[in-house]
């Protein structure tokens, strides 16, 4: 069990949501019957569900675990579903670990040893364990104590262990993460500790205890393959060919718990599977003009170049069906300051079109319940998968949208130019957009109880206009 696991987690109080009072919900409004069979309690379960198996990291057992729980509910649906092999990488995960430190002072007493409490191993840290003694300047075969993020050097001591209490989430409660080098070779393990338990170690070093840390990590880093799982919901009889994909990435990229990036996007796309088939087969709508294909990647960014190459970039591929367009999802479940949507890229000429749509159907559904009061849409910020399509030569050749909602970007709040012609912020007029963040951003602390269960509407807020911008889409296409 991993420590971290048995404590109770610090929750992040939101700040108050800045600017004027967002408008009263209309109780006489009722939303369309496709985005109806969406549920914030199961979308927030879903989460937890998916952090309960680990980081789900592509090529990893979590990661199997996760693709395994994916095929099962895209299948509980009856939608045909396959499990995409991709090519083999170096990949890392971690079963357990343990840091205990046992203090003694200059006369010799001992106390209780203490238990570090939020901890968590860099990625691609090698396994190891023993007993070492704590130092501020650390040399061979001993515990390095750091302020800030610690990679091993080759030509630098070889300590036992490298603990970092400086590199935490702003409260200081939870370590952000980073990996080391992408290599098996890395000397010693590097953990992420809380500033609190950094602060035990510290003091007691101050009063020149003698400070020793038993660690133990079961860590392993192999070359595995990474696997997505695709779903199709047909289109009706007599469609043209091609298929509109959307997706979410399902790894925790940075290691860690993961449950808003991304296990809050995978919990989306389920969402909108599950209501969009239900609503077919209720008769409440008709199946989509084109094939709808939803896939949750097992690894960020290097999945979906792979899905690029082998479907639209590659000779000799056997799938005829033109890509007609991309819906993404990611970090969309959770935002610290505001309660908004974001909606980007919208400074790509072939996406302008699409964004608009998104903006009209939160504007037609304000005051519904379930739908977004504030939306916002932004130029281009990068670091998801909607920009691998965007970016290729097919979808500049076939100026094809890519797209990705979200409600918080990046662990700090900010703001951006807005695009000329654009909708920008929907709440007032100015010359900058707001991004919300998530302070538990690539960190151990990006966990339920912190994020998605506190605003689990924002993942309906995705859901619900997403089936409606992507459905609408669909219908107008020639």
């Amino acid at each position: 069990m991993l420590p971290l696991l048995a404590t109770i987690a610090l929750i992040w109080v939101p700040q108050a949501h800045s600017g004027p009072g967002l408008p009263q919900k209309d109780p006489d409004k009722v939303a369309p019957p496709l985005v109806q069979g969406t549920q914030e309690t199961r979308a927030a379960r879903t989460v937890r569900e998916l952090v309960d198996l680990g980081p789900r990291m592509g090529g990893t057992p979590s990661g199997d675990r996760s693709v395994a729980y994916l095929v099962k509910e895209f299948k509980a649906l009856g939608l045909p579903t396959k499990v995409i092999h991709e090519h083999d990488k170096l990949v890392h995960w971690e079963e357990s670990w343990s840091l205990v430190a046992r203090f003694e002072d200059s006369n010799g007493a001992t106390r209780e040893p203490y238990r570090l409490q939020r901890t968590w191993p860099y990625g691609f840290s090698p396994a190891a364990s023993g007993t070492a003694p704590v130092r501020i300047d650390a040399s061979d075969s001993q515990v390095g104590l750091y302020k800030n993020f610690h990679r091993p050097s080759r030509n630098g001591p070889a300590l036992a262990l490298a603990l970092v209490d400086g590199f935490n989430t702003p409260k200081g409660d939870w370590p952000k993460l980073r990996p080391l080098r992408t290599s098996a070779r890395n000397r010693y393990p590097v953990f992420g500790i809380s500033a609190q338990d950094g602060a035990v170690l510290r003091t007691a070093l101050g009063k020149d205890q003698t400070v020793n840390l038993a660690f133990e990590l079961d860590a392993h880093i192999e070359k595995r393959a990474s696997k997505s799982v695709e779903a199709i919901l047909p289109a009706r009889e007599g469609a043209a060919p091609g298929y509109f994909l959307i997706c979410a990435h399902g790894d925790s990229d940075a290691g860690g718990p993961g449950a808003n990036d991304n296990a809050s996007g995978v919990a989306i796309v389920l969402e909108m599977a599950r209501s969009w088939k239900q609503a077919i087969d209720q008769g409440t709508c008709l199946a989509p003009a084109r094939q709808v294909r939803f896939v949750i990647w097992g690894t960020e960014i290097k999945s979906t170049r792979e899905y690029l190459d082998q479907h639209l970039e590659s000779t000799g591929t056997d799938d005829a069906r033109p890509l007609l367009g991309v819906l993404n999802f990611d970090q969309a479940g959770y935002g610290a300051s505001a309660e908004q949507l974001n909606v980007e890229p919208d400074d790509l000429l072939a996406n302008r079109e699409f964004v608009r749509s998104t903006t009209a159907v939160m504007a037609k559904n304000q005051g519904t319940e379930g739908y977004p009061q504030r939306w916002a849409t932004n130029k281009s910020l990068g670091g998801t998968d909607s920009y691998v399509f965007s970016g290729s030569k097919y979808f500049r050749d076939h100026k094809l949208p890519s797209v990705t909602l979200f409600t918080s970007a990046w662990d700090k709040a900010e703001d951006h130019p807005k695009t000329p012609d654009m909708p920008g912020e929907s709440w007032r007029e100015r010359k900058r957009v707001s991004v919300d963040f998530d302070p538990f951003y690539h960190s151990a602390g990006d966990r339920a109880e912190n994020t998605t269960d506190l605003e689990p509407h924002n993942m309906i807020w995705c859901a619900r206009v997403g089936l409606s911008t992507g459905a609408g889409y669909l219908e107008g296409l020639q």
